[in-house]
């Protein structure tokens, strides 16, 4: 006898998205049903039980969230699977999905196999669910949300999140291989001027106009799926008490902050262009912001039991954009914590040279050879095996020495070998009348 094929019920008002949902599962043997409101949702589930419901998030009148919460308030339809269709652009895009009792996201935009491995996670879960009396509150953003989806819809969302997250990495270091390409083209370009001067010019505009684009577009493709992860992960850790589990999640918890941080440096890096450097400047409090960036690393510090020594004069300013220091004392700092050594020291230092401060910052970590030194500024490059970890991408110090060199200024780096630490030197414009 012939199996029985699975129903799936549709709610999705975009008729485009509908066709594109039904196609695929028809295709791999569902019967299927499409309305396109909430309400058309819950008669069309009493007229015919369907296995499992897949229903958008955003629709007219009552809304995904609405629809799941009041399918699993009646006792004879709570049973029914559902997963949400999302963008999800806000961590409480996924607080709001398993609050109402979601087993299941699926992310927008989707390919098919997306589409079935997520269905497939919930018409066939491989664990037993836990009971219902097994809520969870989470308080976020001042509201307070009582989770109902089970521990293993719990990670099983998380788990589709980050195969997202990875998905667009792959992307995101193809589009970094081709940008190597386009860098190389336009090297020669620069080297082989000609009269047509001008319309040289105008190609490595465009080219670098390409790439920015490129960089920007996959890195905020990239960040809107690590958003929710970024936000729920540890708290999924802490509170798992199976150990398996556990080391699962360690892995995602590291491997989501390693993305999280190279999409933000490559997005500093595409935005360092002629608009970034035109933002306002003013005169800054370098004491103050050195703290500042201080304060946000207190825990690593805190950690490795440093001591930070600020000897910046409290009156000391210099004429450059907020962005720009705070990138400048970001990197610099978070490099001497990295590369510390634990019970080691930070210590910053400010001289004056006339037109100029001289910054200096400085470590007691694991220092640098004379060749290391000489290359620490090139982009993506990393000194030696030590500093092979994947939290490091090679690209903040160039990042500082893009900005630095726009205003004039210059940086440098010394250290007296292995193990014996590294100064970073930082020349920066005191104020508006230099």
């Amino acid at each position: 006898m012939q199996e029985p094929r699975n129903y799936i019920l549709i709610a999705e008002d975009s008729r485009t998205q509908a066709d594109m949902m039904r196609y695929i599962l028809t295709d791999a043997g569902f019967d299927t049903t499409v309305v396109g409101t909430g309400s058309e949702a819950l008669l069309a589930i009493r007229q015919r039980f369907p296995d499992l419901l897949l229903t958008d998030i955003v629709m007219p009148g009552m809304d995904g969230y609405e629809l799941c919460s009041k399918i699993r308030s009646d006792p004879a339809i709570a049973h029914l699977p559902v997963i949400l269709v999302t963008q999800l652009y806000d961590p409480e895009d996924v607080i709001r999905g398993i609050s109402c009792g979601a087993n299941n996201f699926i992310i927008k935009p989707f390919d098919s196999t997306g589409l079935l491995t997520g269905i497939e996670s919930v018409l066939h879960p491989r664990n037993v669910p836990m009971g219902e009396d097994n809520v969870i509150g989470i308080n976020y953003k001042g509201n307070m949300y009582q989770i109902r989806s089970d521990r293993d819809d719990i990670l099983n969302i998380l788990l589709s999140i980050y195969g997202t997250a990875v998905s667009k990495n792959i992307e995101l270091e193809q589009a970094t291989e081709r940008l190597n390409v386009l860098t190389g083209s336009l090297e020669e370009l620069v080297v082989d001027r000609t009269v047509a001067l001008q319309r040289t010019t105008e190609t490595v505009e465009h080219l670098l106009m390409q790439k920015n684009e490129l960089i920007t577009k996959i890195g905020h493709d990239l960040k809107t799926p690590l958003t929710p992860l970024v936000a729920l992960l540890p708290h999924v850790q802490e509170h798992e008490q199976d150990s398996e589990l556990k080391e699962i999640l360690d892995v995602l918890v590291n491997d989501v902050q390693v993305l999280k941080g190279l999409v933000e440096q490559i997005l500093k890096l595409s935005h360092l262009n002629q608009e970034s450097f035109s933002m306002a400047a003013g005169n800054l409090s370098l004491n103050r912001v050195f703290r500042e960036v201080i304060e946000g690393y207190a825990f690593s510090i805190k950690q490795l039991n440093l001591l930070v020594h600020n000897y910046i004069p409290t009156d000391c300013t210099a004429h450059i954009s907020p962005f720009h220091i705070t990138t400048i004392f970001d990197n610099l700092i978070s490099n001497a914590i990295k590369y510390n050594i634990r019970g080691g020291a930070i210590t910053c230092r400010v001289f004056d040279e006339g037109e100029f401060w001289s910054v200096t910052v400085s470590d007691t970590g694991i220092g640098l050879s004379h060749d290391e030194a000489n290359r620490v500024f090139e982009e993506f490059y990393k000194a030696d095996p030590s500093r092979h970890d994947h939290s490091s991408h090679g690209l903040g110090l160039s990042i500082v020495q893009r900005i630095v060199t726009f205003y004039g200024g210059s940086i440098s780096v010394s250290s007296q070998g292995k193990g014996m630490g590294t100064t970073f030197e930082v020349r920066l414009p005191k104020d508006g009348s230099s």
